[in-house]
């Protein structure tokens, strides 16, 4: 709980969680890793190997991967009261991952305590993976060999709008791929008084989005899971003046594999042939920020089962497809594995993450590093109840 709340007080953005990843391996090390099996990457990143040291099983090799990320969010905490709240103004750990890293140590623990009663060809790779909330360090974490010789990938995060003590997991698309769009229309400027020498550049721009928001209706329509808007639209300074260009932003999500490519190539075509008939010039930019996450189905399935054997029937159920997005979807697409959540809330309907009165139940934290330690059981063909010590938090 220390150390989740040292965090806490302390978070750091993308890319710049260097006190966080001195931190993790600092402690990693005080747990008994040595400091050559730690490995330093994507900027701040980190992952550690650790494989038992007792005799070999007859089995075979099998190494299984763990993730928690670690930065933090731009948003100024509303928590007053708390002692350990964020001392950086306008960040904070608003998404709990400050949680996630500390379950994963939790794990590790336990495992390095009881590292001599595992066989020395089963393994765990922890990894500490920057910038998910923003783009890129899932992928950085695997151009560098975050997931070379893994056989499965793993990755939790913390749903606090349930009642803590419940594992949620599903086959298949679990969280949605997320497209940025943004569209520039250029006229040619001039003043309200005399629109013949002027391109309006705003009629064009009316009709770009009335067809984005038809389109994505005949996509409902046909039963594809999707999700958009073009909330952010800038155009004119003065009411009497006509304007250069407008700009207008957007997001574009789906559960879909291949609908992205189909709607992007009508959406741009459309928008151009618009722009074209007004004799306006587009930019045209719709560019993908994560991809869905796709959990492997019978990986998936196999956790289910375990949360019901460990947590008992009542509390390990289906989870429902989101809208949200989360980057363990470029691990999903480059290994087998499973996202899953943890419910982790004090009440029923407890903060959302991403909220500035947000804060990591703590009394997660044990409960998620027996749930990581049970699922190490599963995964590495372990006896259960092979792990005895206890956490200490």
């Amino acid at each position: 709980i220390n150390l989740r709340r040292k965090l806490h007080a302390y978070p750091e953005l993308a890319f710049n969680e260097r006190q966080t990843q001195q931190e993790i391996c600092e402690y990693l090390i005080s747990l008994g890793a040595q400091s050559d099996m730690i490995r330093k990457i994507a900027k701040t990143g980190q992952y550690v190997d650790l494989f038992g040291k007792g005799a070999d099983d007859t089995q075979g090799r099998r190494l299984i991967a763990l993730r928690a990320d670690i930065d933090a969010l731009r948003v100024e905490e509303r928590n007053f009261e708390l002692p350990y709240r964020s001392t950086r103004q306008g960040i904070a750990h608003a998404c709990g991952h400050d949680g996630h890293t500390v379950c994963l140590l939790g794990a590790a623990s336990i495992f390095l305590q009881n590292i001599d009663k595992v066989p020395s060809n089963k393994g765990i790779r922890l990894l500490f993976q920057p910038a998910e909330e923003s783009i890129g360090g899932a992928r950085k974490m695997i151009e560098e060999g975050c997931l070379e010789s893994v056989d499965e990938v793993y990755g939790m995060h913390n749903y606090n709008t349930r009642k803590i003590g419940q594992v949620l997991v599903a086959p298949g698309a679990v969280m949605a791929e997320s497209n940025r769009i943004s569209i520039k229309v250029i006229g040619r400027g001039g003043h309200g008084s005399d629109p013949k020498s002027a391109i309006d550049p705003i009629p064009p721009t009316l009709e770009i989005i009335t067809k984005f928001y038809e389109m994505f209706e005949k996509c409902k329509k046909d039963g594809l899971r999707c999700l958009g808007g073009l909330p952010l639209i800038r155009a004119g300074t003065a009411v009497n003046v006509i304007p250069q260009e407008t700009n207008v932003e957007g997001t574009f999500r789906t559960l879909e594999k291949h609908l992205t490519h189909q709607f992007k190539a009508e959406f741009e075509k459309s928008s151009q042939e618009i722009a074209a008939r007004h004799t306006c010039k587009l930019e045209f930019s719709f560019t993908k920020r994560y991809s869905i996450i796709e959990n492997d189905d019978e990986l998936a399935s196999n956790l289910l089962k375990l949360g019901k054997r460990v947590l008992g029937d009542a509390n390990s159920e289906l989870m429902e497809p989101c809208y949200t997005s989360d980057d363990f979807g470029d691990y999903t697409l480059a290994c087998r594995g499973v996202y899953f959540c943890l419910t982790a809330g004090r009440y029923e309907n407890d903060f959302m993450v991403h909220t500035p009165d947000y804060n990591f139940n703590d009394d997660l934290i044990p409960i998620a590093s027996q749930f990581w330690i049970d699922l190490i059981h599963d995964r590495l063909n372990l006896k259960m109840g092979l792990f005895l010590s206890l956490i200490h938090i």
